[in-house]
């Protein structure tokens, strides 16, 4: 079987007013692109708490098999607000996907389900770095939370909004950090094996099963030697963690003391493995690198010097969902974005064209503005794309037509896992193989180009 298709997300929409004349304007639409191409979310005013000032800069906090979690704010107040406590907060998901239409060149359409607001004592978002979203049962129910930690309290605090209660409900956890004299520092949340992971890339993760009656949080450390007395402003731009393959990573692009930012020839990109307890537990006992790989090593490599880009050392955007050795990477003067077989120093994917991105000003897209979705299935179905479908099999990150897209299904994780499971090598992940790339074929330089494109160009 193929692997399940992916997309980069761009996290900020593209705010795009609809057609006046049309009865029924589309809360979202997507126009879908295979990497390296990211794929920006069309937003009508009408989805906007206040149409007439609707939010120039809405941002994704997550994603899921049912759908993509929205924040929206108040106009002049953007919805991508990395300060603590955001002027207004209101929540959204875009759900319920609709593929009418697709075959002659119709926009993908998704729902705005609203979710109510919170109130009691923190009737706001506190960090949209710090907000999760994960469903279990096939998506059958669904649960939004955020995890809010005050340095030396012997307790955090989780406010959840869950499908099936609909209302947001507060409860105290102990927290594991209590005796850290540092401030935890929320960078993004990982939803994974149906519970979720919030990160400090700074220094390690909290994870949490939310649905059960007893809450426990656990305390993950990142890998010892990579623990920093305090996060960085541009700590995204060169690390993230992630889901692959099932299993919980951690990459980074280490820069040597002493070498210049952007042109250190030392410069190595490092992707550890999490180990998990034998007893099958939550708990984390280890760290193992699944590899590492020089800079100087890719840029001396045919591929890369076919791309005609310069040696820079690069933005770390995404890792690929499905295929652990494939890390996109951007360089942010250049607007280009590429990947890796890094194993391999080997360049898989490359468009000489500038990549489309929203921000509210100058920004590469790291961790921060892009995460990886996978398609729902109606959706890819719609696109020709049907993970199921017996017959030629076709690599997951070649050819998707950047055609726009509707689905009436929703993504079921069950059916993911059997298609990621059909795909899987057993063993280390040394095994699997990025598509047995030749020398002479290296570069997707054909990827097909939009029937119609709605986007501007790169922001």
């Amino acid at each position: 079987m193929p692997p399940w298709p992916w997309v980069i997300l761009g996290r900020v929409p593209r705010l795009v007013p609809g057609d006046a004349e049309a009865e029924h304007a589309a809360d979202f639409s997507i126009p879908v692109a295979l990497p390296p191409r990211v794929t920006v979310v069309i937003t009508d005013p009408s989805t906007h708490p206040d149409p007439n000032y609707p939010d120039k800069y809405p941002y994704i906090v997550a994603v899921d098999t049912v759908g993509l979690l929205f924040h929206f704010n108040a106009d002049p107040f953007y919805g991508v607000c990395f300060a603590d406590r955001p002027y207004e907060s209101n929540i959204i998901v875009a759900s319920q996907f609709h593929t009418n239409g697709v075959q002659q060149g119709h926009a993908t359409t998704a729902t705005a389900e609203r979710i109510p607001g919170r109130d009691g004592c923190d009737p706001i978002i506190f960090d949209i770095e710090s907000i999760g979203f994960v469903s279990v049962n096939s998506g059958e129910d669904y649960l939004i939370a955020e995890l809010m930690v005050d340095k030396g309290s012997e307790c955090a605090r989780l406010v959840h909004f869950s499908m099936g209660n609909h209302k947001w409900c507060e409860e105290n956890v102990v927290n594991p950090l209590s005796a850290h004299d540092r401030d935890w520092v929320p960078a993004g949340v990982v939803s994974h094996k149906e519970k979720l992971w919030w990160f400090d890339l700074s220094w390690g993760i909290l994870s949490c099963d939310p649905f059960v009656d007893d809450l426990v949080l656990l305390f993950h450390s990142l890998p010892e030697d990579r623990i920093l007395g305090m996060a960085r402003p541009d700590i995204h731009d060169h690390r993230c963690i992630t889901e692959s393959l099932y299993v919980l990573r951690y990459v980074e692009i280490i820069i040597p003391e002493g070498s210049v930012h952007d042109q250190g020839e030392a410069a190595t990109v490092y992707m550890w493995t999490r180990i998990s307890a034998p007893d099958g537990g939550d708990e984390t006992i280890g760290w193992d690198i699944e590899y590492e790989m020089s800079f100087a090593e890719i840029w001396n490599d045919d591929s890369y010097r076919r791309t005609e880009l310069p040696q820079k050392v690069p933005v770390l955007a995404v890792v690929c969902p499905s295929n652990p050795r494939l890390v996109y990477f951007a360089l942010e003067q250049e607007q280009r974005l590429f990947s890796v077989d890094v194993p391999l120093h080997r360049v898989v994917d490359f468009i000489d064209e500038a990549y489309e991105l929203v921000t509210p000003g100058p920004a590469p897209p790291s961790c921060r503005y892009v995460l990886p979705w996978f398609l729902p299935l109606s959706v890819a179905q719609a696109l020709g794309m049907d993970p199921f479908e017996e017959g030629d099999e076709t690599d997951g990150d070649d050819e998707l037509q950047a055609a726009e897209i509707d689905g009436d299904d929703e993504l079921q994780a069950a059916e993911i896992d059997d298609v990621l499971q059909a795909a899987e090598i057993d063993g280390d992940d040394d095994d699997l193989q990025a598509g047995e790339i030749d020398d002479d074929e290296l570069l997707k330089s054909d990827v097909t180009e939009p029937e119609d494109d709605a986007g501007e160009g790169a922001s």
